[in-house]
């Protein structure tokens, strides 16, 4: 049974810290032991979470992204592309380009650059996600930069509290990762948000916002191998790591 729920895919983004690499190639398309990481993306959507409609939000080196993915009809997929041509209002801005095409559903974002190996999302078809305004994915780690570099999560009882990105000090052991389970409500909050006036918007504060104006938000805590694909280190700690893990495995 397909999933209810669409993918949508921020890629928009010029990869400052990832050059010189991302001179040539958008840093979602780097071949991470063979497999661009965007078709990592794009399986996990397709063969874990069941989605069969993607949107693919484009701006730097764009084409790239259009020409080797195409429509989706020759593995199943329906896949749809919005050009981002405000990038200084914040990657928000990308997630709500996919409003038109939500048609009342839940969309799963996931952005280009996360990296996941051996991660447990097949579980998250049976979380119970539609009670919620948001779900945010996490990860309990030790790696205390790590989590300073993305952003901390706060929780009671499951319930998310508190979001705060590149925090300076940190409540827990828990890493947000930047993908959400999102209901369609919260497109229409994002968008009047952005008819207030407001020039940039950055989805994580913008979750926070929702916590602290009474939405309801939870977290479903992900297994496996995780990656944040923001600069040169972290692109070859991926290669290495999805190397050595399928050497181990036998592949």
């Amino acid at each position: 049974m397909a999933s209810s729920m669409i993918g949508v895919i921020p890629a928009a983004g010029s990869g400052i810290r990832a050059r010189p690499y991302t001179y040539e190639q958008h840093k979602g398309m780097f071949l991470i032991d063979g497999r661009p990481n965007l078709r990592r993306i794009i399986d996990t959507m397709q063969y874990e979470l069941e989605i069969k409609e993607l949107v693919i939000v484009l701006g730097y080196m764009g084409d790239s992204i259009r020409e080797h993915f195409g429509d989706g009809s020759d593995r199943g997929l329906r896949i749809h592309y919005v050009e981002n041509q405000n990038l200084d209002k914040g990657w928000a801005w990308s997630v709500l380009l996919a409003k038109p095409f939500l048609a009342k559903r839940r969309a799963c974002v996931m952005l280009a650059d996360e990296f996941y190996l051996n991660a447990n999302f097949h579980e998250l078809k049976s979380f119970a996600y539609d009670k919620y305004a948001v779900v945010c994915c996490v990860k309990e780690t030790e790696d205390s930069e790590q989590i300073k570099r993305n952003f901390s999560v706060e929780r009671v009882d499951g319930r998310v509290v508190r979001l705060v990105e590149k925090p300076a000090g940190l409540p827990n052991n828990l890493l947000g990762m930047a993908t959400f389970i999102v209901a369609p409500e919260v497109f229409k909050i994002l968008e009047d948000e952005y008819k207030k006036g407001r020039q940039s918007i950055e989805f994580v504060n913008f979750v926070d916002e929702l916590i602290r104006d009474g939405h309801q938000v939870s977290s479903f805590n992900v297994s496996g191998h995780y990656i944040n694909l923001n600069d040169v280190a972290s692109l070859e700690a991926a290669q290495d790591l999805a190397i050595l893990t399928r050497l181990q495995e036998g592949g």
